[in-house]
């Protein structure tokens, strides 16, 4: 499914209109009577509905919802905020078939229609927010600023047409009042606000209504992001040969743990063999072999001291390898350095990097562009904005841009993780993961998914598509367990490997 900035938005919408020759008022008779039919099934037939309305698009989607719950026999009050003469072309071609439906409509164009309208609120029991699409630029005027507060205070559940009222299309700061919405209904592709931070907090849950845009439209002005979903796990899942064998699965190692730590290695390893690669090595400290053995007697082990005082330390056959994951729990030791520089010279293979793995990185970046095998990095916001050498905000805010450049510049994988995770490919094309939650939000879990990738990186024939996958499971293992124990919190890493299997198999049943 491809997401969109602002621009693009628009300019799919002009190529559907002035190309194809669909009608705009046709486009907004789609959107608004599909985000109908979403509504229809959660509200009340005796519920009182307020449908709030600016000039632009997403007001004349609100004429046409307005329409069908009143002809639906919905109890429906309309407010126009301004004057009538500001509703034109298509959104005035709904207001009119609204009027002559019978509807009637009020406007609120100074401070004393401001008090009417306030009144008119406390009768609703449901809001429509059809005031302020993805046209906005900056703040809203102070009038409808003052309308968003309004909103904001009442406490009555507020469902938003495309995007809340207020956010950027893009995403970004934001340092005005946005519409808080319960639910949000965006029309044939998601925008980019949706997935960037503070600006995603304000969209609620999120439904996607189809419009009827073409796909030459879509195609035409397809900025290469995509949310992928359970259809793209399916459809890039390597099924296993009857005639495959251990060594068709791929041979990892796995660089990981430490005295303090060794319970990162542990995760990571676990994780990689429940992910299904052929072989795994496992280099740690002697002081952290004997635990992680414990608890994955599957793999086999190679001699790692991070604390040794020459560069060798790491395994001198790196060339055996099908793919190196280096970082969980190593610490910040002096030496980790020397063990990153080697890794990024002498891995002929895939080489991924995670954790105190990426902490030296940034004084080293230009050896990654020398690499001539997959390199696939997998920060967080404050690992991502040390790399950049930017603030945590501003890799919340730009994080699509942010990625993309980094990815092309240094020709690199990345996965930006966090709520809706974003893969990025050396191309620049990206993916936003649609599972997950905050049961995620504790110590280990990222180590789990360095194991996942590694695993799945050994084992697609794309690597993108790896990636997005191994994210993909992650999330939807903790969306299974939070389910079945219908709690977020509790949930720890180590969870997480056990479950892996079984989230797998359900992913996987329907194409079985």
């Amino acid at each position: 499914m491809q997401i969109v900035s602002r621009e693009e938005m628009q300019a799919i919408d002009r190529h559907a209109i002035e190309s194809i020759g669909l009608g705009g008022h046709l486009l907004m008779e789609n959107a608004g009577r599909g985000i109908f039919e979403h509504l229809r099934s959660i509200l009340g037939q005796d519920e009182r509905i307020g449908v709030i309305i600016g000039k632009g698009n997403n007001g004349g989607d609100g004429f046409v919802i307005a329409r069908y719950l009143r002809d639906h026999g919905y109890s429906t009050d309309v407010w126009v905020i301004g004057e009538a003469a500001a509703i034109i072309g298509d959104s005035a071609y709904h207001k009119a078939a609204f009027e002559r439906s019978g509807g009637s409509v009020s406007y609120a164009t100074e401070e004393a229609a401001l008090n009417d309208f306030e009144k008119a609120m406390r009768q609703w029991d449901v809001m429509i927010d059809a005031l302020l699409g993805t046209g906005i630029k900056g703040a809203p005027r102070p009038f409808y600023l003052r309308i968003i507060q309004c909103m904001n205070k009442s406490q009555v559940p507020v469902y938003s047409v495309d995007m809340p009222s207020g956010v950027p299309a893009n995403g970004g700061s934001v340092s005005h009042d946005c519409v808080k919405a319960l639910r949000t209904y965006t029309l044939q592709c998601p925008k980019i606000a949706q997935f960037t931070f503070p600006s995603a907090s304000y969209y609620g849950e999120v439904a996607v209504v189809d419009i009827g845009l073409p796909q030459a439209s879509l195609k035409a002005h397809d900025g290469k992001r995509r949310l992928w979903l359970k259809d793209d796990f399916q459809k890039t899942y390597p099924r296993r040969s009857v005639f495959s064998h251990k060594g068709s699965h791929g041979k990892g190692l796995i660089v990981a743990g430490s005295e303090d730590m060794p319970g990162a290695a542990v995760l990571a390893t676990r994780a990689a063999l429940r992910a299904g690669i052929g072989l795994l090595s496992v280099s740690a400290p002697n002081s952290a072999k004997s635990i992680i053995a414990h608890h994955a007697v599957e793999a086999m082990y190679d001699p790692f001291d991070y604390r040794a005082q020459t560069a060798d330390a790491l395994p001198k056959q790196l060339s055996t390898y099908d793919g190196v994951a280096f970082g969980p729990g190593i610490g910040r030791a002096e030496r980790v350095e020397d063990q990153l520089i080697k890794l990024l010279n002498n891995t002929d293979g895939v080489l991924v990097l995670d954790a105190d793995g990426l902490f030296y990185l940034n004084q080293h970046l230009d050896k990654l562009s020398q690499r001539s095998s997959p390199t696939i990095l997998t920060p967080h916001p404050g690992e991502m904005a040390r790399l950049v050498g930017a603030t945590i905000k501003d890799v919340e805010n730009n994080r699509f841009e942010m990625a993309r450049t980094f990815s092309k510049t240094y020709g690199v994988y990345l996965i930006l993780k966090g709520p809706n995770t974003l893969v990025t490919a050396p191309d620049g094309q990206q993916w936003v993961n649609s599972t997950g939650n905050p049961a995620l939000a504790n110590g280990g879990t990222g180590d789990v998914l360095t194991g996942i990738v590694l695993a799945f990186a050994l084992q697609h024939k794309r690597i993108s598509a790896a990636l997005c996958n191994a994210v993909y499971l992650h999330g939807f293992i903790a969306d299974q367990l939070s389910q079945e124990l219908s709690v977020q919190s509790g949930i720890v890493a180590s969870d997480l490997t056990v479950a892996l299997p079984e989230a797998l198999g359900k992913l996987l049943s329907a194409t079985t």
